[in-house]
């Protein structure tokens, strides 16, 4: 009640602005899925995806949370119901979250990059990482920022089949052209892997890249 008596009038907007915050919340939950789900080749959701999904799925609680007041639920138990639904949805969040972490595929995309070779312009750069057998796979990447894109399939090279030679270490990777990586090994081989620049598609291979074999891909 109002100091004279009469009973508040509540603000259209309210409710407005309640369910904005819920589907708000739903927008960063199903953002979430589509990042679990299929990070595509953007860069920053291939290296910090989890962090990002993590993140989204707190902001999509506190939005939840507190869209039961902003609706205009004074008494205790419709907040309480909402605060609950909150919680339960951000829980049950979390777990798909980091369950989909656990059983991510073996395209090994989830292990952490490491950068082995920059280009001499800095638009490309070739990153590693732990295969299940043998050598770490190397992938293409461009270097734009937050628009920075991966390669769809790792680079591939020293697939033949004789002289065991995914069990030579790797020796040194670098750029030796505009488009051209370099891969050697330890024992002296090396292969050569031609690419195009805007899609990142292997175009042409040499030497120890020539041989055909599996690469790891999506």
């Amino acid at each position: 009640m109002t100091p004279d008596g009469t009973p508040p009038v509540r603000s259209g907007m309210r409710p407005v602005l309640g369910a904005a915050m819920w589907l708000l919340a739903v927008f960063l939950l199903v953002a979430v899925v589509a990042i679990i789900r299929d990070p595509g080749l953007w860069v920053v959701l291939l290296d910090d995806g989890d962090t990002i999904g993590f993140v989204l799925i707190c902001l999509s609680g506190l939005l939840m949370a507190g869209a039961g007041p902003v609706f205009g639920l004074r008494k205790a138990p419709a907040r309480g119901v909402g605060y609950l639904a909150a919680a339960v949805v951000t829980l049950c969040a979390i777990g798909s979250w980091y369950v989909s972490d656990k059983l991510d595929p073996s395209t090994r995309r989830s292990q952490p990059a490491q950068t082995v070779a920059v280009s001499a312009d800095g638009r490309f750069e070739v990153v590693s990482r732990d295969a299940l057998l043998g050598r770490p796979d190397l992938w293409l990447r461009s270097r734009a920022g937050l628009f920075s894109r991966e390669a769809q399939e790792a680079i591939g090279c020293y697939f033949e089949r004789a002289g065991n030679s995914q069990e030579e270490p790797m020796g040194r990777v670098e750029f030796t052209g505009p488009s051209q990586v370099t891969i050697r090994l330890q024992d002296g081989r090396s292969g050569t892997a031609d690419f195009d620049g805007p899609t990142l598609i292997v175009t042409a291979r040499q030497g120890g890249c020539a041989g055909p074999g599996p690469s790891s891909g999506r």
